[in-house]
């Protein structure tokens, strides 16, 4: 174990605070579902946008930018920096809806939406898929991470590492509900924060500082061979010409140009969702959004991705280990540091798997499993790029503070269990159980119901992880198994005659096309950059997904009837959306301001500009850019759009008289 007593302190004391939280705010949860599972809508911005920011960052988020990094290079993160344009629609547009409606979950939204027999159909389905489906599928990886950090830094077996960590978040999440999540995420964010600086300066410190990673990842490359780029090299000729198409610029042209709008986020998301309609009003859920998308993208990952440029200087990619023979996996030893292959000719041949130098004992990952056929020269073991960031902390980190970065680490990973595993249950409780099994009982039994899902359901996350391995693997199929819905979860704001069935059109295409493209076929194909050497990347997978879901929705929708505009009066005197709901206006009383979708596209292209302009701006200024002070100008000038009209659209966010809303 590589944490000394002083350590170990400072992770029991953080334990203790998180516990003391659930006990002292046990009676306030336990009131009512709205105070379990929204706090009571109580919260003002700066919690509701700091929570947001906590439980985003994850004890898998760090490790999973670091494999990227090393793997790729700093371009990889446009993989998550292109849903900043949702993030903006979400702060000047989709967080004054969500707010404005008062619901709990998305899947109540769909019922309120659409009205009708199949919207109430669409409500279980929903409920059902985020309670059983999404939400113990995040828990999975961040389980996953929680055990590759125990790796590093206890030795200690994957199902112990397990099993300790649901004990600890079950311990306070059970009696404090969304109440604790908001509350330990305040300090989450202070100790992430705290302990990611810390390490990125000491490692920078530790390798020479900027020039010298600047010198050897400029002369190396790194294991991509454009580490240090912000965006990839394209192939020669050109960009009519296939060869400049090389895989990561296609990777790049999808997420810059299909992702942003096609991510199930698009309108917030259930995380954002969940804590904009516990915010104050739509005005405290807008500015806590905008906060969380300056703290998400600009503020935090150039800490990560330091470290991960240092570990490259310290911590080398491994030569793989490969198979020294032809023949079946027949036996894995339980420490995963030895392989036995055995021949045709029922000779066993014993592959020891090493660690290699700079790796602090960290084994190679097995990347074969027992009974597994093998070929000659084919990988057995190779390094786990993910891991080299707690390699790093264990490396470089004194007693003291290593233990506090640990504890950031362990915050980080408690924030997003306790909220994933309270969605989880806010779905079942709120969208099934309340909804259709028992409809007619008091507050507190549907707490009590509350608490024995979170069980349930942080259960079947640990389970997943049991048979899962990356990270970045499971992110990705996360996207595109969701992607296929963005489009619809865009238009059914902004259309009337979106329908229950178009989202369900696009959520069935969405889900099975992604689970078949992953498990059902594995070469063959020919998608030019999207699919080298036959195999379909991620980012294939993607367009494949969205273009066919997009497509059968759509069509679902202008070939069944139109909905009836008189039963969605309700729904837009409620919200008062812009866009495209003339036969639903012309029948309602309250109407959304004539000027509102300027003011939300400025606000939006303003908003866009200052969250890259940071995020490149503080990057270009790590790494000597000498474009640090156009980016900085950039974020200026984005900044001076956001103050001009985001204060207009607030305003329009005072109830017209009589209208009920909840805001």
């Amino acid at each position: 174990m590589h944490l000394e007593t002083i350590d170990i302190a400072v992770l029991a004391i953080y334990i203790a605070f998180a516990i003391g939280v659930g006990f002292f705010l046990r009676q306030r949860a336990s009131a009512d579902v709205d105070s379990f599972f929204l706090a009571g809508r109580k919260l003002p911005w700066w919690v509701v946008g700091t929570s947001m920011v906590a439980t985003t960052f994850a004890a898998d988020t760090p490790l999973v930018i670091t494999g990227w990094v090393r793997d790729d290079g700093i371009w990889r993160n446009w993989l998550w920096w292109c849903f900043a344009v949702g993030g903006m629609l979400t702060v000047f547009l989709f967080s004054r809806y969500w707010r404005r409606l008062g619901v709990m979950t998305q899947a109540e939204f769909a019922e309120m939406r659409y009205g009708g027999e199949e919207a109430k159909i669409l409500r279980g389905v929903l409920g059902f898929f985020h309670a059983f489906l999404t939400n113990p599928i995040v828990l999975c990886w961040v389980l996953l991470a929680a055990a590759k950090i125990s790796d590093v830094l206890f030795d200690i077996d994957k199902i112990t590492s397990l099993s300790v960590a649901c004990a600890i978040c079950l311990s306070y999440s059970l009696m404090s509900g969304f109440w604790g999540v908001a509350v330990t995420d305040l300090v989450q964010f202070c100790l992430a924060m705290i302990g990611a600086i810390a390490l990125a300066f000491i490692t920078w410190d530790a390798v020479g500082g900027q020039t010298a990673i600047l010198e050897q990842l400029a002369t190396t490359g790194g294991a991509s061979g454009n580490v240090l780029d912000f965006l990839p090299s394209p192939g020669a000729g050109s960009w009519t010409d296939l060869s400049f198409w090389t895989t990561p610029v296609a990777a790049v042209a999808v997420y810059l140009g299909v992702s942003w709008w096609a991510t199930s986020g698009i309108d917030g998301g259930t995380v954002v969702v969940q804590r904009i309609a516990a915010s104050k009003s739509p005005a405290h859920g807008s500015i806590g959004t905008l906060w969380y998308n300056i703290a998400n993208y600009a503020l935090r990952p150039w800490m990560w991705i330091a470290v991960a440029l240092a570990s490259l200087l310290v911590v080398p990619h491994g030569t793989p280990i490969t198979s020294p023979v032809a023949g079946t996996v027949v036996a894995i030893s339980e420490k995963l540091d030895v392989v036995s292959i055995e021949d045709d000719a029922g000779v066993r041949s014993e592959v020891k798997i090493v660690s290699p130098d700079g790796w602090a004992g960290v084994l190679p990952t097995t990347r074969v499993s027992v009974g597994d056929p093998i070929e000659a020269d084919a990988v057995i073991a190779s390094t786990d790029s993910e891991k080299a960031y707690v390699v790093m902390m264990v490396r470089f980190l004194p007693a003291g503070l290593l233990g506090l970065v640990v504890a950031s680490l362990l915050a980080a990973f408690m924030s997003t269990i306790d909220t994933h595993v309270n969605l989880a249950a806010s779905y079942y409780v709120n969208d099934l159980h309340r909804r259709f099994i028992d409809r007619k009982r008091k507050p507190r039994h549907y707490v009590m119901v509350a608490r024995i899902a979170s069980v349930v359901f942080l259960l079947e996350g640990a389970w997943l992880a049991t048979v899962s391995d990356s990270i970045s693997d499971l992110f990705t199929f996360f996207l595109a198994f969701l992607g296929g819905v963005g489009p619809i979860y865009l238009l059914r704001w902004l259309w009337w005659r979106i329908t229950a069935w178009s989202e369900i059109a696009a959520m069935v295409t969405s889900s099975v096309t992604t689970t078949f493209i992953t498990f059902g076929t594995t070469s063959g194909w020919t998608l030019g950059p999207y699919s080298p050497q036959g195999e379909i990347t991620a980012e294939g997978r993607i367009v494949i997904v969205v273009l066919l879901s997009t497509l059968v929705s759509l069509l679902v929708t202008l070939l069944r009837p139109a909905p009836d505009p008189e039963k969605l009066v309700p729904f837009y005197e409620k919200v008062r959306p812009t866009g495209a709901w003339g036969p639903v206006r012309k029948l309602a009383k309250y109407n959304s301001a004539a000027n509102e979708g300027w003011w939300v596209i400025g606000g939006v292209l303003g908003g866009l500009v200052m969250i890259w302009g940071l995020t490149l701006g503080i990057g270009a200024l790590i790494l000597g850019k000498a474009w640090t002070g156009w980016s900085f100008a950039a974020a200026a000038g984005g900044a001076v759009l956001v103050a001009r009209f985001l204060p207009r659209l607030l305003r329009q966010d005072e109830p017209p008289e009589g209208d009920g809303t909840n805001g």
